[in-house]
């Protein structure tokens, strides 16, 4: 009973372990286009993952023991807290960490290399304009795939020279 107190893996392997772990996920996430994320922040995703595994681990008996979850969800959880700092206190950090909202409608017209970009359909697009009541592209001003996976859509006002 004592020895589930006691790290059984050594301490730096866990750091590196649970860090190589979160950067390789981040990495991918980042690869995803943004529709597929949906509202929660891409780290704060990553973090609730990987501690969601490591807590299914440890709950099949498939941890080393309680330290070595205790300490793995410590590191996944630090650097959550650091990036989330390093994106409010850095823009630079910022501007690389998350991504820039894309323009899928300008003027009327669907920008298709922007849609591709993000693996929107035409179709899907559509839908979520009819479900803001807009029955035609051409009445819209501009629609913006989000950085959280939602899209904004400004409606055209007057004729065709908005």
């Amino acid at each position: 009973m004592g020895q589930a107190y006691l790290l059984e893996t050594s301490f730096w392997e866990i750091i590196a372990r649970g860090s190589a772990v979160y950067f390789a996920v981040t990495i991918l996430l980042r690869l995803i286009p943004k529709r597929q994320i949906g509202n929660i922040a891409p780290n704060d995703m990553i973090a609730l993952v990987i501690v969601g595994s490591l807590a299914a681990d440890a709950i099949m008996g498939e941890a080393n023991s309680l330290m070595d979850l205790l300490l793995m969800v410590l590191v996944i959880l630090a650097w959550d807290y650091l990036f989330n700092l390093a994106e409010f206190y850095f823009p630079r950090f910022r501007k690389k960490s998350e991504d820039s909202p894309t323009l899928l409608i300008h003027n009327g017209i669907l920008l298709s290399r922007n849609l591709k970009k993000e693996k929107l359909t035409e179709e899907e697009l559509i839908a979520h304009l009819r479900k803001q009541g807009i029955s035609d592209p051409g009445q819209v001003k501009q629609a913006i795939l989000e950085v959280d996976g939602e899209i904004s859509v400004i409606k055209r006002v007057g004729g065709a020279g908005d």
